[in-house]
């Protein structure tokens, strides 16, 4: 039976929508006809297309980004690289950069992301950014999804307001008529009486009709009491002869695969004659003309992966010959899922275990967490460097809890290496050397235990490098305050820093360099908090110099930090803002997610402090943390900048109910410098909604907490906020000489910002014309008729208008132009 299909103009309307609409949603169960309806509708209106088809595996969300992202690349290679380079957005400020990248290198010819079998990646940051692409109406960008159900994605809202277009099982269901019309097409003799009990028994299900249509040839009636499986086995499987069934089920192996590839794993030296030959008389095996590659359709890959219990021993090696295939490809990852599929647990862990193979991303593969749940501990101690990855990654991705356990296994560890015989004493000293440095992680931000075994470390690796922690691994947690991480207790600041100071410097010693520079800028950020301007200065530069030899980006965005509240107090407003976007512009060139969160951090920080509320992140104007990595956006310090934007703001009904929440995220760590803002926080919302009385007695707690480690700069950094509580606890204790200085200080910042050059944004009247339009709902080609521009001009003045307010999109430039007076408020788009 030849492979035809049927015009349907009923879904050829329906899909023609997909211009209208930035998302378009294809739902319905197996074998209704999703991916070829798209497909066909694609090829016919030759329209441009990025596909991307899920599979069924468990790998991590990196290794499903790395796809979207090699299907990008096929696309324009420079941006599947940044985003790769970017890895996959788990919180907001990295969905932002997808965001920019994305309204950046869009072209003015429209593109279509196919995200097809959506349903087999159930991954909620998936689902958020999706939502967040598809409500930016990225102009001439366009997805399809295509998928058996939308799971936890909010299609049902999205539709509802004007963003999707929902094509469900009763559109793409084969009416009566249709399914007549295609059963003539396909077979001319079928008599009247069958058509009816296709008709009836299909039920506008198209794979089965067609499944039908295939027993009627081979003479099977329709009606008979069959299962799916077994039409599937007479009509698409018994037909060929015995060495091709096995080739299929071998094939089944992989989702996709090239006939390079094939002929590698089955070890057939007429793959392509084969390939070809069933290409053509099964319509169930597609052949993508773009990548080289052939699929299989899951109705017939499913029946074929029951039947690879006949393969016995033969599965296992085919697995094992994939795998190798993906190593000589150094895609490690799927060599490691396909080893893990052939039971190939301890070739794993050997190439794990190889120093040379080590980088972040290693460990985490589809099967990874089971494999090394299931494992016997006493292989996994064979193989400790794959086994202390594997640890590792527990502990950056859990909890206390998750901590608890990790401590357990690495004493156990450490325990038999110190115990066993016969090994090799400088490979020994080299594992309890690892095991120690990840030890480190179970104990985090406690100085005096985490480094206590610095100098065994030391001893142990004997002037060799970790192989585990490295120089790129990143030093602050995404924190753009190195001492805030560590302080935790009243009075202990100046200890803290101190022993910052001669505990960090080993820490370079054994990782290649990380943390380079942290001493110095320990000395600066606790002379700047103090009020020792000089010494924080120098201190700054020595940092920033000393980072510099071994690319310590984030010590250097930390001394940078410092610098720019100096400066500040200094009245150099502009140096400032010309050193953040500077500093910006280093740090973005580095793509690396977790600074540019930290550079987000440090201008939201910056802004409210220059009273330019406008200007901060808007994720942090408006507290926007969901799936926030709290171990990555600053060991809570997010919170504390979302704090000083609604200060800043002047919201003090919402800054008293901060404040009460924010205790929490300090808590977790008991960062006292994020305490002492909050309870200024407290103060300033006391202040305002109930008056100076009240306000004083919550600013003098926190000046009494603040008063022991002689802590300035919060209070300093708020004066305008808090200058008349200070004048008048002043008055009440005037030889108090922390009160006097605080005060004395705070009104030279006061001063520094009336008297500095602070730049406000303004819009030209054809910038605030595109941006009105744009927020009406008009496309960049009506923008550019009604006011008479080509359309590239329009696409100009949105990047120039993005810059001025320092946003990702257009979305949050209409939203930060309307809540700074830009643009009238109704409108403002949801």
């Amino acid at each position: 039976m030849k492979k035809q299909f049927l015009k349907r103009e009923r879904i050829n309307d329906r899909l023609a929508r997909v211009y209208d609409y930035p998302l378009t949603i294809v739902e319905a169960p197996m074998g209704y006809g999703k991916t070829t309806a798209v497909r066909e509708f694609l090829e016919t209106k030759e329209i441009k297309s990025i596909w991307v088809t899920f599979q069924p595996e468990n790998g991590s969300a990196d290794y499903k980004w790395s796809k979207v992202c090699d299907e990008i690349s096929k696309w324009d290679r420079d941006t599947g690289e940044t985003l790769k380079q970017l890895g996959f957005p788990v919180d907001v400020p990295q969905m932002d950069q997808v965001l920019s990248v994305l309204n950046t290198v869009i072209t003015d010819e429209p593109l279509f992301m196919v995200l097809d079998d959506y349903h087999l990646t159930d991954y909620e940051p998936l689902n958020r950014l999706i939502e967040l692409i598809v409500t930016e109406r990225i102009e001439n960008f366009y997805l399809i999804i295509v998928t058996r159900n939308t799971g936890n994605l909010n299609s049902a809202e999205l539709v509802a307001k004007g963003f999707c277009n929902w094509i469900t099982q009763e559109v793409l269901k084969f009416t009566e008529v249709e399914v007549r019309d295609y059963c003539i097409m396909m077979m001319e003799t079928i008599s009247e009486k069958d058509l009816r009990k296709i008709t009836e028994y299909a039920g506008g299900w198209i794979t089965l009709t067609y499944m039908l249509l295939l027993g009627l040839e081979k003479g099977i009636p329709v009606g008979m009491n069959m299962t799916i499986d077994e039409l599937i086995s007479l009509t698409l499987f018994s037909v060929y002869d015995a060495l091709t069934q096995k080739y299929l089920i071998k094939l089944s192996i992989m989702d996709r695969f090239t006939a390079e590839q094939a002929q590698f794993i089955t070890g057939e030296s007429l793959t392509a004659d084969i390939l070809r030959k069933i290409k053509k008389e099964n319509s169930f095996i597609y052949f993508d003309e773009v990548n080289k590659t052939y699929q299989i359709h899951f109705v017939l890959l499913d029946f074929l992966r029951s039947k690879q219990n006949l393969l016995a021993d033969e599965k296992k090696a085919l697995y094992i010959r994939l795998g190798e295939w993906y190593l000589d490809k150094l895609n490690f990852p799927k060599a490691y899922a396909c080893f893990y599929h052939a039971g190939e647990i301890r070739r794993i862990l050997k190439h794990l275990d190889n120093p040379e193979n080590i980088c972040n991303e290693l460990a985490e593969f589809e099967g990874s967490r089971e494999m090394f749940k299931k494992t016997p501990i006493a292989l996994l101690r064979q193989y400790p460097i794959a086994y202390l990855q594997s640890i590792l990654i527990a502990l950056i991705r859990g909890n206390e809890d998750t901590a608890i356990g990790c401590r357990r296994q690495l004493d156990q560890l450490e325990q038999f290496y110190n115990e066993q015989d016969g090994i090799d004493q400088s490979y020994r000293n080299r594992i309890l050397a690892e095991v120690n440095i990840i030890k480190k992680f179970t104990i985090f931000n406690h100085i005096e235990e985490s480094t206590v075994g610095n100098e065994l470390i030391l001893r142990l690796l004997n002037g060799e490098q970790s192989y585990i922690l490295r120089r790129e691994n990143e030093f602050t947690f995404g924190s753009p305050h190195l001492t805030y991480n560590y302080f935790r207790e009243p009075g202990l600041y100046q200890q803290t820093a101190q022993l910052i100071i001669e505990k960090f410097p080993v820490y370079p010693k054994y990782t290649g360099g990380c943390g380079t520079g942290s001493e110095y800028l320990a000395r600066a950020e606790y002379s700047l908090e103090i009020g020792n301007w000089a010494e924080a200065e120098l201190n700054c530069k020595r940092a920033i110099y000393k980072a510099r030899t071994k690319d310590q980006h984030s010590i250097v965005i930390c001394a940078n930090f410092v610098l720019m509240r100096l400066m500040i107090l200094q009245g150099k407003i502009t140096d400032v803002l010309t050193r953040l976007q500077e500093l910006e512009k280093e740090i973005r060139e580095v793509r690396n997610p977790i600074f540019n969160t930290t550079i987000d951090i440090c201008k939201g920080y910056i802004y409210a402090n220059l009273g330019q509320t406008e200007k901060i992140p808007y994720w942090l104007q408006v507290g926007d943390m969901n799936t926030a990595d709290l171990f990555y956006e600053g060991v809570a310090f997010n919170y504390l900048v979302y704090g000083k934007a609604v200060t800043a703001s002047r919201n003090f009904v919402k800054l008293e109910i901060l404040a009460e929440s924010f205790v929490e995220y300090f808590s977790i760590y008991h960062n006292q410098l994020g305490f002492i803002h909050n309870g200024i926080f407290n103060a300033i919302a006391k202040y305002n909604l109930y008056g100076i009385g009240e306000g004083i007695v919550a600013l003098n707690k926190t000046l009494s907490e603040a008063h022991l480690d002689r802590i300035f700069m919060p209070f300093v950094e708020n004066a305008p906020f808090i200058i008349e509580m200070l004048r008048e606890i002043n008055i009440r204790q005037p030889k108090d000489p922390f009160i006097c200085k605080l005060l004395s200080v705070s009104e030279d910042y006061i001063s520094s910002l009336e008297n500095g050059e602070l730049p406000r944004i303004s819009l030209t009247l054809r910038e605030k014309e595109v941006l009105q339009l744009t927020a009406e709902g008009l496309k960049r080609e009506e923008i550019a008729k009604r006011l008479y521009i080509a359309p590239g001009t329009v696409k100009t003045h949105l990047q120039n208008v993005y810059k001025k307010l320092d946003v990702n999109g257009k979305n949050a430039a209409i939203k930060t132009a309307v809540k700074n007076g830009l643009l009238f408020a109704e409108n403002e788009k949801e």
